[in-house]
């Protein structure tokens, strides 16, 4: 009998918005495949030794890493080398592994085998999500016209197909990432105008210069681990103080274009929830006539990114860049201006926009 995981969600009668809750469960940010799946089986261990190899499961399935935690708890199913307990105590754990992979068919196969093990099982209301319960109450109604058939003693040769199967194939992490367009609000920090002191968060631009403090900016990134990524952007902004000491005495000498390189770290895997990220990185700033000339340096930022979908999310970052020499950006060193720093910055204070990842299977 063909199974569908949409099909089967969709049978019982639930109202829209707890189908609709349940399925985004289920889907958990990697979607909902179609395809049928088995649970990976290396060499079946005994029941000692199932102890241990469950509990590393129970410790990957933590960490996130749910195809670990699948290939682990499968060498410990075998009713007849560790026991009825230590059997159900694998498949639960491969059914919440598969739940959080959106693998619903072989999430479905390990609760019909935890049935077939113990007629009378349910979730615990305490230590189990309320997905995994509502999906074992699921899987009964399901399964129990067909409970004496599975109920038939199997030959041991019947076993042998699911044994030698192989791991089921996954949806794996789109690696890219573009932000096709985003905006925000510009800063310039030097030793210009020469009568202020001047610092990231003075908001002058905002009530002199020439214009509105503002920016534009994109990037393309490619993750190359969970938590790592590697960012290529650029940003063009409006700095409305830069153009005092540069060109012919024409304040209108505002814009500059900064193309950055970054190495990102985000506090939690990509794209499954709300996550802090932090940019390294180098930038160089050009534009402007004149005296004003090219000057780059290091380059720090944070940001949020909060997840709408497993392939786009909403950003809120900051990005801060120091530029050398001294009068690069602005023609203007700490000499010839009086008190100041020996380095400028060409700053994004608050940008916001959309990410959307691509690629991956």
């Amino acid at each position: 009998m063909s199974f569908s995981p949409l099909g089967f969600v969709q049978r019982f009668g639930l109202s829209p918005s707890a189908r609709a809750g349940l399925v985004l469960t289920l889907m958990l940010g990697v979607g909902l495949p179609t395809g049928a799946g088995h649970e990976a089986r290396a060499q079946a261990l005994d029941e000692a030794a199932c102890a241990d190899t469950l509990d590393t499961a129970e410790r990957a399935y933590r960490n996130r890493d749910y195809r670990r935690a699948v290939s682990l708890a499968s060498q410990c199913t075998d009713q007849a080398e560790v026991g009825d307990d230590t059997a159900v105590r694998a498949y639960r754990l491969i059914t919440l592994a598969s739940l959080r992979q959106g693998a619903l068919v072989q999430a479905r196969s390990a609760v019909a085998k935890i049935l077939r093990i113990d007629p009378g099982y349910t979730a615990d209301p305490v230590n189990d999500p309320p997905s995994y319960d509502l999906f074992v109450s699921m899987v009964r109604e399901d399964v129990e016209p067909q409970t004496t058939a599975e109920a038939e003693p199997t030959a041991p040769e019947a076993e042998a197909p699911e044994a030698s199967g192989a791991p089921p194939p996954t949806r794996t992490p789109a690696p890219f990432f573009v932000k096709p367009f985003g905006i925000g609000i510009s800063d310039y920090t030097g030793d210009m105008p020469g009568q202020n002191v001047s610092h990231p968060f003075d908001f002058q631009e905002f009530s002199r210069g020439e214009g509105v403090p503002f920016l534009v900016h994109t990037e393309l990134g490619y993750q190359f681990a969970p938590q790592w990524g590697l960012v290529l952007g650029v940003r063009v902004g409006n700095y409305p103080v830069v153009g005092y000491n540069t060109g012919t005495n024409d304040i209108s000498d505002t814009w500059r274009y900064t193309p950055q390189l970054m190495v990102r770290y985000t506090f939690a895997p990509v794209g499954e929830a709300v996550a802090v990220y932090l940019d390294g990185g180098v930038n160089v700033t050009f534009g402007g006539e004149g005296t004003a000339t090219t000057s780059g340096g290091p380059l720090l930022g944070a940001g949020v990114d909060v997840p709408l979908s497993d392939r786009l999310s909403f950003y809120v970052e900051s990005r801060f860049g120091i530029t050398f020499p001294d009068e690069g950006i602005d023609g203007s060193d700490v000499d010839a201006s009086g008190p100041g720093t020996s380095f400028d910055m060409a700053n994004q204070l608050l940008g916001v926009g959309l990410r959307i990842r691509f690629g991956g299977s």
